[in-house]
């Protein structure tokens, strides 16, 4: 999700403030997108020294940028996507903190280390995001300042990641829920629409409703058609002319 391209200064906003936001944001009115979007938007402006911020998500091994506050982030992210090594995949992974305190003289990924001073970034860290077992996830904070983080932004980073690790996981959660209900609604509609063709089968046919239902799948062999739309086909043909044969 593309941030707007503004230069606005941030927000001064206590952190107690941001996670009270958090808390009041409704799973049920706010993607996961967007969630992901303000949590990116609330560490730019609560934590110390953080000049941009991102979101990494690592599904199945390919890691994507979920949300980003500016170019620099989402460019130094995928500056270690691209080699498949750096900090951000590490904590995310790893699920340890993972800092760079001056790229300058960064000896553990010299190549992105490099990339980093070229954008102008000499500090960064990034901290685990632990959403479920098949998604990792990292926030990234970048400074354009070496040594940007104290004590203070460091505390307020864990704890910040930590909120963030609970609210995605209630998205997760909810999303999870509601596909299972939207998936069990359509199984029982389907369901419906079988039964119903199959008796109309049993009427017509004067067969039982195991016959009735092979009749079903060759027809849906034959036609190559999904056996609920067959299914329908025959539902909707009695309800206009019930004389009409499948």
């Amino acid at each position: 999700m593309s941030p707007d391209d503004d230069q606005r200064p941030p927000e001064n906003l206590d952190v107690h403030d941001a996670f009270a936001e958090l808390g009041q944001l409704s799973f049920s009115d706010t993607s996961l997108d967007a969630m992901l979007q303000r949590i990116a938007d609330l560490a730019k402006q609560v934590i110390p020294g953080v000049a941009e911020a991102s979101v990494s998500l690592v599904t199945n091994d390919k890691a994507t940028t979920a949300a980003f506050t500016g170019k620099l982030a989402l460019d130094l992210d995928e500056s270690q996507y691209g080699r498949g090594y750096g900090p951000c995949l590490e904590a995310a992974v790893g699920e340890e903190i993972r800092e760079i305190t001056d790229a300058r003289g960064e000896r553990r990924w010299p190549d992105y280390a490099q990339a980093c001073v070229e954008r102008g970034s000499l500090s960064s860290m990034s901290v685990p995001v632990p959403v479920r077992q098949t998604v990792h996830g990292a926030l990234n904070l970048y400074a354009v300042e070496a040594d940007a983080f104290d004590d203070e932004a460091r505390d307020v980073a864990r704890a910040f990641a930590s909120y963030v690790a609970v609210a995605v996981h209630n998205v997760h959660l909810y999303e999870s829920t509601r596909d299972l209900a939207e998936n069990l609604d359509r199984a029982m509609q389907t369901r419906a629409v079988i039964e119903q063709a199959k008796g109309v089968l049993m009427s017509q046919r004067r067969c039982d409703a195991a016959e009735a239902f092979q009749l079903l799948a060759a027809a849906s062999q034959r036609s190559n058609r999904k056996l609920r739309d067959i299914a329908q086909a025959i539902v909707d043909g009695a309800s206009r002319t019930p004389s009409s044969e499948a």
